[in-house]
């Protein structure tokens, strides 16, 4: 039997009003902390609230503002001069995953002189000292609160890449379902897509599956499918937006795989060549991807699928249950909506290729040709 190793080094704090305990969490990692978030953060009044958490337990503060969707290399790069010239000792991402993905690749490109992109392509290990991070997800849906990754996107060649080393754990993740009632309808939407998407891709391409694995992402689906539409219906529902909050979590720790499973998220591989060209929103790229996704494998992975329609949907069909799931939650799009063209089909196949080398583990292996038959068949 395959040897599983699982370290979970982030202490997770969760709970309605427990981003009022950053400053205290601050003030034992750093004196300095760089905030790295959107610009409409300080519209709401969350910026103007963590800082003045951090400054009245002593820190110094500093903000960027600049994250953008699908956050790019020459961000990253400002926010680390940033960090680096004002001797930033702490970094604190505030926001969804394009805030929280900026602020680890801030670290570890602060720690030295390179680009972020460096460490995308090299994989290197950072030269210098990497601050902290503490993370505070203003949404739930990409999880990044919870592991070492993060996705980069190079806006000059439009290559969409991860980046990953241990540097880039948090040392904390305020998990706080309270702040996530500002997130408006269309966003909350995307991100229920992109958690339930991290763990059905890893379910269905499981080739060794196990009865552990299986169970905690079947939950974790089964959360997605339920609290969803009643936060939709209800923004403000805080019982649904917590179960939400967890189900992000879970869906991109350590904890979706006890047990030894494995799997692949290759329709992330996909997507990401999608807005790493269009700037879509990353959820709902996914939603328009995932029923062609789910065709293109069922011949190889059918019982799979069988057992997702069984287990999450009690449902038959699984590709169906899935589609009418994505359909009640106004989600069943097609990428002519999202302003993508079908002429381009190759050209984006061929980005996906080289922006995701992990679509060759598909179980089919994904090569341009089938990623570009994918991307006609989700029009």
């Amino acid at each position: 039997m395959a040897i599983s190793r699982f370290e979970l080094t982030t202490r997770i704090m969760f709970g309605v009003g427990v981003v009022g305990e950053l400053g205290n969490e601050a003030q034992q990692l750093g004196k300095k902390a760089l905030i790295v978030t959107y610009p409409d953060m300080r519209r709401i009044g969350l910026l103007d609230r963590v800082v003045k958490d951090l400054q009245d337990k002593g820190l110094g503060t500093l903000t960027f503002e600049k994250v953008e969707p699908n956050p790019r290399s020459s961000t990253v790069d400002e926010g680390a001069r940033m960090a680096r010239d004002e001797k930033a000792d702490l970094i604190v991402g505030l926001g969804g995953g394009s805030a929280m993905d900026a602020a680890k690749s801030i670290a570890v490109a602060s720690s030295g002189p390179e680009s972020i992109w460096h460490y995308v392509e090299t994989r290197a290990r950072p030269e210098g000292a990497v601050p902290p991070i503490i993370q505070v997800p203003t949404m739930a849906g990409t999880g990044s609160e919870i592991n070492n990754g993060a996705v980069i996107t190079n806006w000059d060649t439009h290559v969409k890449s991860t980046v990953s080393n241990r540097f880039m754990q948090a040392r904390v993740a305020l998990i706080d379902p309270e702040i996530t009632v500002t997130v408006p309808k269309n966003q909350t939407a995307a991100g229920g897509i992109d958690m339930f998407t991290h763990v059905v891709e890893a379910y269905v391409t499981d080739g060794t599956p196990t009865p552990l694995t299986d169970g905690i992402r079947e939950t974790v689906m089964k959360m997605v499918v339920e609290y969803l539409p009643r936060v939709l219906a209800k923004l403000d529902d805080i019982e649904a937006r917590t179960q939400l909050s967890w189900a992000s979590t879970i869906a991109m720790s350590q904890f979706a795989r006890l047990g030894g499973g494995g799997g692949m998220l290759t329709c992330h591989g996909i997507e990401h060549a999608l807005s790493g060209y269009y700037d879509v929103t990353h959820g709902d790229g996914l939603a328009a991807l995932l029923p062609a996704w789910m065709k293109y494998t069922a011949p190889v992975m059918q019982h799979q699928l069988d057992l997702l329609g069984r287990k999450v949907f009690g449902r038959a069909d699984g590709i169906l249950a899935t589609e009418e799931w994505l359909e009640s939650v106004g989600m069943r799009l097609r990428l002519g909506d999202l302003g993508c063209e079908m002429e381009r089909a190759d050209e984006i196949a061929e980005l996906a290729v080289r922006s995701s080398p992990w679509l060759q583990l598909h179980p089919t292996p994904l090569d341009a040709t089938a990623v570009a038959r994918i991307y006609r068949d989700s029009f």
